[in-house]
């Protein structure tokens, strides 16, 4: 019983991460940096106090007893991650749903899995574990150079038919006017650089384990006690997404449309809820997996994860028109990546 929960709350976790950069395309009046500033405020910031102070008690107590380098080492690293999420909010409004989730979340499940092994353990690459995580990187890259293509031929299909960018008009925070090739593989080079530093949200929250203890002797529960270093890593992260944000409304000039424009906040509300509700929702599902937590349920996180971005991406309209040859080709990519994610979950399963 309690694996079919773990498994469930997995399958849901994914699905909300998946489709969490869906509502960038409701916005019909704010551009990109008016929805990614309010964005980043709420799911950086506003949403994990709420939620860390819900399930840790006294948490107030547990910051003002940390002394300040404990808090300071995963704010920092945090505010490195902070340059993947920039990268992947740029990736999104640049190349869509579709290609952007499966360049990044597929280098970012490579990444986050082989630097482990190269720099802890690196007497195990010839085991069966290090080999299927070398071999679901190779994957992985094929995975995503196929993926990345296949934007490509899109966008060059989307320009000979003057559909601009291939977005629909009304999606004003998507990016309208076509590329040229250069410009293309740099934001394809963005979504791939972004899935690399990705992993370090893990490794702030690792060295976070002053606070998760304390926050245990304090009355919270050893599952729910890392809810108390999200805070201060993203709160590093946000840094530059904010910060970037500002600059981007102030190049539109698009301020203004702030005015008038109130309801649009219910949209990067609604992707906040989901981002930071799906990984708290999977930081629980895992402890009903047992050993398969780390295995098995990582690898269907990121096989939902990546399937529902394409779902939502396909839903939108980001490969209508286009010849079928291409979305093939996509395709092909799209089972790669599902390959590879698998290899890489099997190989923590070999590890244990």
């Amino acid at each position: 019983m309690n694996t079919a929960l773990g498994f469930f709350l997995t399958s849901i976790a994914g699905t909300s991460v998946g489709f969490s950069m869906w509502p960038l395309k409701w916005s019909r009046r704010w551009r990109w940096g008016n929805f990614w500033l309010v964005y980043a405020i709420l799911s950086l910031i506003l949403v994990p106090f709420a939620l860390a102070f819900l399930v840790i008690p006294n948490l107030a107590a547990v910051y003002a007893a940390l002394p300040l380098r404990e808090l300071a080492r995963p704010f920092l690293l945090g505010a490195l991650w902070g340059f993947a999420q920039l990268g992947a909010g740029i990736s999104v409004h640049r190349l869509g749903l579709a290609v952007s989730g499966a360049v990044l979340n597929g280098i970012g499940a490579a990444f986050g899995t082989l630097l482990p092994l190269i720099f802890l353990h690196r007497e195990a690459i010839f085991r069966p574990s290090g080999l299927l995580i070398l071999g679901g990187t190779v994957a992985t890259l094929l995975g995503a150079c196929l993926c990345g293509w296949s934007g490509y031929l899109r966008e060059e299909e989307a320009k000979q038919k003057g559909k601009g960018a291939g977005f629909e008009i009304e999606q004003v925070a998507m990016r309208q006017t076509a590329f040229t090739a250069k410009a293309y593989f740099l934001s394809l080079g963005i979504a791939a650089g972004s899935g690399v530093l990705a992993s370090l949200l893990n490794v702030a929250l690792a060295y976070g384990g002053a606070i998760t203890s304390l926050a245990v002797l304090h009355g919270g529960t050893p599952s729910m006690a890392p809810f108390a270093v999200w805070p201060i890593a993203l709160l590093g992260g946000s840094i530059v997404n904010i910060a970037y944000a500002a600059y981007a409304i102030s190049r539109d000039r698009s301020w203004g449309d702030f005015k008038g424009g109130y309801i649009e906040t219910v949209f990067p509300l609604f992707a906040a809820l989901m981002w930071m509700g799906g990984i708290a929702v999977y930081s629980s599902g895992t402890t009903y997996l047992g050993i398969f937590g780390v295995s098995i349920g990582y690898a269907v996180f990121m096989i939902i994860m990546v399937v529902s971005g394409q779902f939502a991406g396909v839903a939108t309209g980001e490969w209508s028109f286009m010849r079928a040859s291409t979305y093939r080709s996509f395709l092909s990519g799209i089972a790669v990546l599902l390959l590879a994610v698998l290899m890489m979950g099997g190989s923590r399963y070999f590890a244990q």
